[in-house]
C-alpha cells in the first residue's frame, strides 16, 4: 500500500487558510481507492448533469461571484473555464494531495474587495469548503434519481470518504465543518439560506442560454455550432431541475411541474441505460485510469496529515 508523506511541508499563515489537525481525527478517515463510494460515484459521465448545479451553487455565493468578476476571465469564454476547471477537481478525488496543492497554489493571489468595503479570499475556509460541499453535492444529487440511491450508511460512508478529499487541498476547515452526514445536510441547508442572484449569474452566458464559443480552437465550429446550444440547454436544465427546491427559489431560477415530470421521465432513461454499462463505459477516463492502476498496484490513497 502507497500512502501520502504524513507529515508534508505547509504554509500556515491565516490568510492561506492551512489546515490544522489532529492526527487521531486524521486516522479515523477511510482511504479513497477502488472500493470507495466517492471513486464509485464522482467520475461517472452522469456527473455531467450536475456540474452546472455545483457551478450555479458557488457563483450564488457572493465571494465567489465577486472573485470570478474581479479576478477571471471566464465570461471570455465560459466552457474552456469550465473544463479547465473541472479536470484538476476531478484528478484529486483519484490522484490525491499533489493535485490538490496545485489547485489550492492556484488560488493563492485571488482575493479583493466588495463594493461594501468588505474583503474576500479564496483560501478562507469557509469560502473554500462550500466549493468543495457544492463538489460533494454533485453524486448526492443524482442518487436516487439518475444514479442508485443510497442508503443512509452509505451516505454517510461517502461523506466521510469527502472529507478525505478535503484533506488533499491542504486548507482549514471551517469553525462549523460538518463531521457527520447529518451534520452535512444541515450545513448544507443553513448555506443555501446565504446564497442569491448575483452579477456572475447575470452576466453568465451558459445560465442565460446565449451563444457560447467552443472550449478550444481544436473544436471545429462547424461541429460546435449545431451541437452546442442542444447540449448546453439540455444540462442547464438537468443542472436546475436537480437542485433542492429550496435553492431555485433562493436564486431565483424557473421550474415548474410540467420540467420535472419531464426530467423524472428523463432520469430514469438515463440511469437505465446506465445501469447496463461496463464501469469503463460509465467513468470519465481519469478514472478509468485510476481504478486500473490501483487494482493493479494495490495503492490507495490515505487522508493527508497537516501540522
Amino acid at each position: 500500500m502507497t500512502t501520502v508523506d504524513p507529515h508534508p511541508q505547509t504554509d500556515t499563515s491565516v490568510e492561506r487558510g492551512t489546515a490544522r489537525r489532529d492526527d487521531a481525527t486524521q486516522d479515523q478517515l477511510p482511504p479513497l481507492g477502488p472500493d470507495s463510494i466517492l471513486w464509485d460515484r464522482f467520475g461517472d459521465w452522469r456527473s455531467l448533469f450536475v456540474a452546472l448545479s455545483a457551478g450555479l451553487l458557488q457563483i450564488a455565493q457572493k465571494d465567489i461571484s465577486r472573485s470570478l468578476v474581479q479576478q477571471s476571465n471566464v465570461f471570455d469564454n465560459e466552457v474552456a473555464r469550465l473544463v479547465r476547471s473541472a479536470f484538476p477537481i476531478i484528478r484529486t478525488v483519484y490522484e490525491g494531495p499533489e493535485v490538490g496543492a496545485m489547485i489550492r497554489d492556484f488560488h493563492k493571489n485571488v482575493k479583493g474587495t466588495h463594493p461594501d468595503g468588505s474583503r474576500y479570499h479564496s483560501l478562507n475556509p469557509e469560502v473554500y469548503y462550500w466549493a468543495h460541499a457544492t463538489f460533494s453535492m454533485m453524486p448526492l444529487l443524482l442518487e436516487g434519481k439518475m444514479s442508485p440511491k443510497m442508503s443512509r450508511k452509505e451516505k454517510e460512508q461517502y461523506f466521510q470518504e469527502c472529507r478525505t478529499w478535503y484533506t488533499f487541498y491542504g486548507v482549514a476547515e471551517p469553525d462549523d465543518a460538518p463531521t457527520t452526514y447529518a451534520e452535512f445536510v444541515d450545513y448544507m441547508d443553513r448555506m443555501y439560506e446565504t446564497l442569491g442572484p448575483s452579477e456572475t449569474i447575470d452576466r453568465s452566458r451558459i445560465v442565460n442560454g446565449l451563444t457560447l464559443d467552443p472550449p478550444t480552437p481544436d473544436v471545429p465550429r462547424w461541429l460546435w455550432k449545431p451541437i452546442a446550444p442542444v447540449a448546453g440547454k439540455l444540462l442547464l436544465w438537468a443542472a436546475i431541475g436537480l437542485l433542492p427546491e429550496k435553492v431555485r427559489e433562493i436564486v431565483g431560477l424557473e421550474w415548474t411541474a410540467k420540467d420535472q415530470r419531464r426530467l423524472d421521465i428523463f432520469s430514469r432513461g438515463v440511469r437505465t441505460v446506465f445501469s447496463v454499462l461496463p464501469r469503463q463505459a460509465r467513468m470519465v477516463p481519469i478514472a478509468t485510469r485510476a481504478f486500473a492502476k490501483a487494482e493493479k498496484t494495490g495503492e490507495v490513497l490515505e487522508p493527508q496529515h497537516l501540522r
